[in-house]
């Protein structure tokens, strides 16, 4: 499994599709979709995520994920909940990967791994 992490609109997905030359049609947005599709774009908007189950059915699975952890902390507890959530789903799958790259200003960045081992 590779996770690849950065903020919005940093071409964390441009990135994994022209490094794997998979199309847009191979990306899912859903757990469900996750289990069958090489690339999982959007896993911050599921944090309470069955890493387990989806690594079962998908073990070579790229994971695009949304740094949500940086900038001005939110008032509303639900949110601040959220982001922890988030943040501790990406420390376990970190932990787990294979290979993890952040992407910022579309540059990307390998914080674990060897990103000379693509496909």
């Amino acid at each position: 499994m590779i996770l690849i992490i950065g903020g919005a609109a940093q071409g964390k997905l441009d990135y994994v599709l022209r490094k794997t030359g998979y199309t847009a049609q191979q990306v899912a947005h859903t757990p469900e979709e996750a289990e069958r599709l090489p690339i999982f774009d959007g896993v911050e908007h599921w944090p309470h995520l069955d890493e387990e189950k989806l690594l079962s059915a998908n073990p070579s699975i790229i994971l695009i994920c949304a740094e949500v952890g940086c900038g001005v902390v939110p008032v509303d507890p639900a949110q601040r909940a959220w982001r922890e959530q988030v943040g501790r789903l990406c420390c376990r799958l970190a932990a787990r990967a294979e290979r993890v790259e952040r992407m910022f200003c579309g540059l990307p960045m390998t914080l674990k791994g060897d990103s000379s081992t693509w496909n």
